[in-house]
C-alpha cells in the first residue's frame, strides 16, 4: 500500500518537516540527550500521556538553521530522521523505547507503533497565541483524538524536499562580523555542501603567537578552493550579503575526503535548561578566554579574539559555530586578538616580524619564508623576486 504522504517523500535524501498546525514550525535537532519526563512515556496501560522530546525543537527561522537539514531514509513501515549526529531510533531508545519505530500514516501523522498502539508525534506547543519556538512532543493517539479539530492539525507534518533553491540551507552571518563590503561567519555542519559565487570558505592553516618572534599574534587563512566543505568541518565563511536568502548553498549527499591540518574546532550543540528543565540536558561549551577565541574584528582585520559577545550564546559556543583552540601559554600574548592573514600576508609578516625583532638589526637579504640567502644588503646577482631587505619588502627584477 502506498501511503498520500509519501507524494512528500521522493526517497532517501534532505529534507526539512514542517508542522500543519497554526504556528507551522519546522523540526529541528539541537540536543541529543533526553530528559527523565521524556522517559516516563508509559505504554503498559495502552494509553500514553502526552510527554516532551526536548531534543527535538519546533522553530519558525529555518533558512540558515543547519538544525533543520534533516536526512530521511526509510520507507512507509519504518524509517530515520537524521540530523546534528543522532537519529530518530537512538532517541526512541534513549527514551526506553527500543521496540518503537518511526513510521508515516495516511493522514500525515508521524507514529511510533507499540504493541498495535499508536504514538503521535506533535507539536507540544500548541497553546494559543503559538509561541515563537516549541517542543516535540510524544502521545497516544486517543490523547490527540480528543483535541479539537483546529489542534489536530498539531499532530500532522509535511515533507518538504530540498531542491536548493525553494527549499535551502543558506549561510546566516549573524554575528554581523565586516570587514570591509564583505560579512564573516563560522559554521560547523553535520552535512557536507558547497558554496556557491559570492562566497568563500577558510580554515586556518598555520599561526604564530608568541610576541617574541612576531610584533603581533597571527595565524593564516587557507581558502578552501573549490568550495566544498566536508561534513563536521568547522571553517569561517566569506558572504557578499548578509542575507541568508543571497547564500544559499547546495547541499551534498556525499562523503568528501577531511581536511588536514584545520586547527578550528567546532560545535554541534548549545542547549543550556532553564531553570524548570532537567539540568542533566544541558549541551554546551562554555567559552574559556584562556584557552579559546571567536571570530571578531581587531583594527579592521578580521581576527580571533578572547571577548566578543554577539559570537557567543549566553557565554557559551553557540550551536554550529566554530572556534579557535589555543594553549593558556598563549592566554596573555593573544588577549587583544589574533589577525587572520591571506598566505601571502601571512608570509611577509612573519619574516619582516622575525627580521625585525632581532636585536641589533643584523645585516642581510631574505626570502619571504625568512630564510637567508645573503649576509650583505647588496643586491647583485640576486635571483628575480621579492625578498625582505633591511625589514621591507623589496621586488627584484
Amino acid at each position: 500500500m502506498v501511503f498520500p504522504l509519501f507524494a512528500q517523500y521522493s526517497g532517501e535524501g534532505f529534507y526539512r518537516i514542517k508542522n500543519r498546525g497554526g504556528a507551522g514550525r519546522y523540526i529541528s535537532v539541537q540536543n541529543d540527550k533526553v530528559s527523565e519526563e521524556s522517559k516516563k512515556l508509559d505504554l503498559s496501560s495502552g494509553t500514553a500521556q502526552s510527554v516532551p522530546i526536548e531534543a527535538l525543537q519546533l522553530v519558525k527561522s529555518r533558512e540558515g538553521n543547519p538544525g533543520t537539514i534533516l536526512y530521511v531514509k526509510g520507507n512507509a513501515t519504518g524509517f530515520t530522521l537524521e540530523a546534528q549526529g543522532m537519529n530518530t531510533q537512538e532517541l526512541l531508545e534513549k527514551m526506553g523505547q527500543s521496540n518503537m519505530k518511526l513510521q508515516m500514516s495516511s493522514q500525515n501523522e508521524l507514529f511510533s507503533s507499540y504493541q498495535g498502539m499508536q504514538v503521535d508525534l506533535f507539536d507540544f506547543g500548541y497553546d494559543y497565541p503559538p509561541k515563537f519556538d516549541a517542543f516535540c512532543g510524544v502521545a497516544g493517539i486517543s490523547y490527540i483524538r480528543q483535541l479539537e479539530t483546529e489542534y489536530k492539525q498539531y499532530a500532522l507534518w509535511d515533507f518538504k524536499k530540498i531542491d536548493n533553491e525553494n527549499e535551502y540551507f543558506g549561510i546566516n552571518p549573524s554575528e554581523n562580523i565586516k570587514v570591509g563590503d564583505k560579512y564573516y561567519t563560522t559554521l560547523f555542519t553535520s552535512f557536507a555542501y558547497q558554496l556557491r559565487d559570492g562566497m568563500k570558505a577558510y580554515y586556518i592553516d598555520q599561526h604564530i603567537y608568541d610576541t617574541n618572534h612576531v610584533k603581533e599574534p597571527i595565524a593564516e587563512l587557507k581558502e578552501i578552493t573549490d568550495g566544498k566543505i566536508p561534513a563536521a568541518t568547522p571553517v569561517i565563511i566569506e558572504c557578499s550579503s548578509a542575507n541568508v536568502a543571497d547564500n544559499k548553498t547546495t547541499l551534498l549527499d556525499e562523503t568528501l575526503t577531511p581536511i588536514s591540518g584545520n586547527e578550528l574546532k567546532g560545535r554541534v550543540f548549545s542547549f543550556i535548561p532553564t531553570e524548570r528543565e532537567d539540568q542533566s540536558m544541558k549541551n554546551a561549551l562554555q567559552f574559556n578566554q584562556n584557552t579559546m577565541r571567536v571570530l571578531g574584528v581587531v583594527d579592521g582585520k578580521l581576527a580571533f579574539v578572547a571577548n566578543n559577545t554577539a559570537a557567543l550564546n549566553k557565554g557559551y559556543i553557540p550551536a554550529n559555530k566554530a572556534y579557535l583552540p589555543i594553549s593558556s601559554t598563549f592566554a596573555a600574548s593573544t588577549a587583544n586578538g589574533i589577525k587572520l592573514l591571506l598566505p601571502s600576508e601571512y608570509a611577509v609578516a612573519a619574516s619582516i616580524k622575525a627580521v625585525t625583532s632581532e636585536e641589533p638589526a643584523k645585516e642581510g637579504i631574505y626570502t619571504l619564508t625568512g630564510t637567508k640567502v645573503k649576509y650583505t644588503n647588496s643586491t647583485d646577482n640576486l635571483p628575480k623576486g621579492i625578498y625582505i631587505i633591511n625589514g621591507k619588502k623589496q621586488v627584484i627584477r
